[in-house]
């Protein structure tokens, strides 16, 4: 009897720290999930979606200042009245709200929208298409020129998957023996060049009684649609939302993008300013080395940079 039950003492400790090693399934960590926030994923992909288009639009007329990207998301333009950047805001935020939805998803973040084909399928594939899904169902779909904006976001993300393949099983030399491939999305800075590519080559139509007979299905699903010419983004906005070109810096960089090449040109002299040229001086550490092997020593240098700008 005494064997017995030290046998299974035994066979139970051994379960117990095999419990304790292996790492945890989806059963398990669904404990550590959340539910659907709509509001938090909103939250996150706002700045996504802000840092994005600042960068994009860094040497541009519009700059796609922080005041003027918010009131054009939180009050959407009537779909006949959408100039080139409603059209650009709308589209970079939806892309972010659904690639930051499709990733946490994936990732076992939420619960209830992980991988559909099993449970214990890890790495878990993205699923575009399911977020696009959810959101639909949440905020609904759009008609006109707002659900064509929409649906082309939608087609971006499901064209925007890559493969990726992760070792599941190595073997005792430490090679490879069985890889696991799942698609997932390009990184968001990837789509986001996309759609600015779709920015600059966006269609334009009228805003007459015509468009009412306009068929959605003959435009592409590539081809973003605007209503009105852009405002004149040379001077401020009466209520605040762009201050205009005055003051702004521009550059002639010749190793740069062609949009800060030409960023004198087109934020200065186009909107009838002049170039700036000054010499700002600056102080930053160098020829460093380590003293007695611990301390850091620093020389202070000075550095003249040549800056340009509107005014």
């Amino acid at each position: 009897m005494f064997y017995i039950i030290q046998i299974f003492l035994s066979l139970a400790s051994s379960a117990t720290a095999a419990s304790l090693t292996e790492p945890l399934n989806y059963y398990q960590y669904t404990q550590f999930q959340a539910p659907l926030s709509w509001e938090a994923i909103s939250s996150s992909s706002l700045d996504q979606a802000i840092a994005s288009c600042q960068r994009s639009f860094k040497w541009q007329r519009w700059n796609c200042p922080n005041q003027d990207f918010i009131r054009r998301r939180t009050s959407p333009t009537p779909a006949q009245a959408l100039d080139r950047e409603d059209v650009y805001v709308a589209a970079i935020s939806l892309a972010s709200i659904l690639h930051t939805l499709t990733k946490d998803c994936a990732n076992g973040v939420i619960a209830g929208c992980g991988c559909t084909d099993s449970a214990l399928n890890v790495p878990c594939a993205h699923e575009p298409a399911k977020a696009i899904q959810l959101y639909e169902q949440r905020y609904g779909v759009g008609s006109g020129a707002l659900g064509h904006n929409q649906r082309v976001v939608g087609a971006l993300l499901e064209k925007s998957l890559e493969q990726e393949c992760r070792c599941i099983q190595h073997s005792p030399q430490g090679s490879c023996l069985e890889k696991k491939c799942v698609q997932v999305l390009k990184p968001f800075e990837s789509i986001a060049q996309d759609l600015l590519n779709m920015y600059d080559d966006a269609i334009q139509l009228d805003t007459t009684a015509s468009n009412l007979k306009i068929m959605w299905e003959n435009i592409p699903l590539d081809s973003l649609v605007y209503m009105l010419d852009s405002p004149n983004y040379c001077q401020p906005e009466a209520s605040g939302r762009w201050t205009g070109t005055r003051g702004r810096q521009c550059s002639k960089h010749t190793g740069s993008t062609a949009d800060e090449r030409l960023s004198c040109q087109q934020l200065c002299r186009v909107c009838g300013f002049r170039v700036r040229s000054q010499h700002l001086r600056s102080e930053r550490r160098c020829n460093c080395k380590l003293v007695w092997g611990f301390r850091l020593q620093c020389d202070v240098c000075i550095q003249l940079e040549r800056h340009y700008s509107c005014y």
